[in-house]
């Protein structure tokens, strides 16, 4: 058994209680908490009494319940430790609506242990072990609140889905953030119970690590994330915390390292030259690695402020389907956060020296200069972002060309093999036309998916070949024109972009550049920040 770990920053929570405490965490964590509380059924004459999925149980638009909701427990948990609960809700509502959480997810659980995210019988890996995660999470922290009867009866819940965490797996893409979740649960199952998991969790955090570029950063599908990677963190520093045995500083150590260079000057992160044109900060890693990493301290100290200027994707800017993660990260973070902090070295986008840093395997270069900081990703053909300091940023995520047929093409599109050249102060990519595929699901589509869904995907093996498959359509899949393009960056305070065609047989011609676009199915992508309303 362990006893509940609680951290708390050095100013306390009676600070907390003034709104201006400095916590913008807090802050946040404090603005969602009314729309989160009314995301869950509160009917106990209800079959559905404690789901947190609104468009199951109260519009019944769709015909399961997302299990992702039941997670809010974690993060209700966290505030309750924390004596950082708003007026307005008292210590026994809240175990009350914790303990409805634990009721509503052995409502939804399916008799393999698995729960749901994206479609009935879904088996999902990720999910499962995210919301065993987030109710072992919240066991941990009410650990001396809850008598020993709700506390079996809590872990009694939870234990088929670690039965399915140990006979499944997740084969459809690699995701190191899924993983992670995973290695968290288990070992966090192993700490509160003394039951395996530990085992299983050292196979998943040996994926990861083997999978893990030298450059630091830990793969999400095809290559580099910096949004996903923060969640990514967010776990593992949670294993860091319970195991610290397991020796992961290192290896934190390197991906925040990585991941510092992803902050701009405005006060934004990350975005369309990663992976999967994420751009959201999950801070909770950040924060407990900031006692240990030194640029750790320095990226949790820079982004707070944008975080309180809406300068970044932040909690309250979050759907529904990815608010409670969130959440329970800024809980976290809430309690792990100091006023001040010694010792924080200059984040690279401050610095006055130029440097120019190359990143080939995640295939991004950062420019900096004394009034400028500019990213291109030559794995996505020039995909560029480019930062005056105190002034304005562009952002050119590449050409757009249509066919005489009509059909849209870009550079855009993951390459890890596009040809890179690289000149004094510049550098060329070339980079293949992919066809341009955002499909939109209609009905026959839905009829057509929600028949394998109760047939053939209740099977976990002819399930993951499906995802596999749709991933590929979706997201991995390219299809490539023969005309190839070539861009030239000259980097600069007065940065440069020239295209031409290198080969161009297939007659494409070019669309009026727009700027900031995607070419992929993402569905975390493109959440508002201040920077795109101005």
């Amino acid at each position: 058994m362990i006893k509940s770990s609680i951290v708390q920053g050095p100013h306390g929570l009676a600070a907390a209680r003034d709104g201006a405490h400095g916590n913008p965490y807090l802050d946040q964590a404090w603005a969602v908490l009314p729309r989160l509380l009314a995301l869950f059924d509160t009917n106990k004459a209800a079959p559905t009494f404690g789901l947190g999925d609104r468009f199951h149980w109260g519009w019944k638009l769709i015909d399961f319940g997302n299990g992702t909701f039941q997670g809010a427990a974690h993060g209700l948990a966290r505030l309750l430790t924390m004596d950082a609960l708003p007026d307005y809700l008292s210590h026994a509502a809240l175990l009350a609506r914790i303990d409805a959480m634990f009721q509503g997810t052995q409502h939804l659980r399916r008799p393999n242990g698995s729960m749901e995210e994206a479609f009935p019988y879904e088996s999902s890996y990720c999910v499962t072990a995210l919301v065993a995660y987030d109710l072992l999470s919240a066991i941990e922290l009410l650990d001396g609140l809850l008598s020993q009867r709700s506390r079996d009866a809590y872990l009694a819940i939870v234990q088929p889905m670690i039965g399915f965490l140990h006979h499944a797996d997740e084969h459809h893409a690699f995701i190191s953030n899924h993983l992670a979740t995973a290695v968290a649960t288990l070992v966090k199952w192993h700490m509160l119970t003394g039951e395996s998991g530990e085992q299983r969790a050292q196979e998943f955090l040996e994926r990861i690590l083997r999978e893990q570029s030298p450059e630091g950063w830990f793969r999400e599908y095809e290559g580099a994330d910096p949004g996903y990677q923060t969640l990514c963190l967010y776990y593992l520093a949670d294993v860091d915390r319970l195991r610290p045995d397991l020796h992961l500083l290192e290896p934190l150590r390197k991906s925040v390292q990585f991941l510092w260079h992803f902050a701009h000057p405005d006060g934004s992160f990350g975005g369309l030259y990663g992976s999967r044109n994420t751009r959201f900060y999950y801070p909770a890693g950040l924060e407990w690695l900031a006692r240990q990493v030194p640029e750790a301290r320095a990226l949790a100290d820079f982004m707070a402020p944008a975080i309180r200027g809406y300068r970044t994707v932040t909690l309250d800017t979050m759907d529904a389907p990815n608010l409670i993660p969130m959440f329970n990260a800024y809980c976290w973070a809430a309690a792990l956060a100091p006023q001040t902090r010694d010792g924080v070295p200059t984040l690279p986008c401050r610095r006055d020296e130029p440097s120019r840093t190359h990143f080939p395997l995640a295939g991004l270069i950062v420019d900096n200069g004394p009034v400028h900081y500019s990213i291109v990703s030559t794995h996505k053909g020039g995909v560029c972002y480019h930062f005056v300091k105190e002034g304005d940023a562009r952002i050119d995520a590449g050409v757009l060309a249509r066919s005489p047929k009509g059909t849209l093409y870009s550079t855009q599109a993951f390459a890890a093999d596009n040809v890179v050249e690289f000149g004094p102060d510049s550098v060329t990519i070339k980079a293949p036309m992919a066809k341009v595929r955002l499909p939109r699901p209609g009905p026959i589509l839905f009829i057509i998916l929600r028949l394998l869904n109760v047939t053939l995907m209740r099977s976990l093996r002819l399930s993951n070949w499906i995802k596999r498959l749709l991933v590929r359509f979706l997201i991995t899949g390219k299809k490539s024109s023969r005309t190839l393009h070539r861009r030239t960056v000259r980097f600069g305070a007065e940065i440069v972009i020239e295209d031409e065609w290198e080969t161009n047989p297939d007659n494409l011609t070019r669309e009026p550049t727009p700027g900031a676009f995607s070419v992929m199915h993402m569905a975390s992508q493109g959440y508002w920040q201040r920077q795109d309303t101005q």
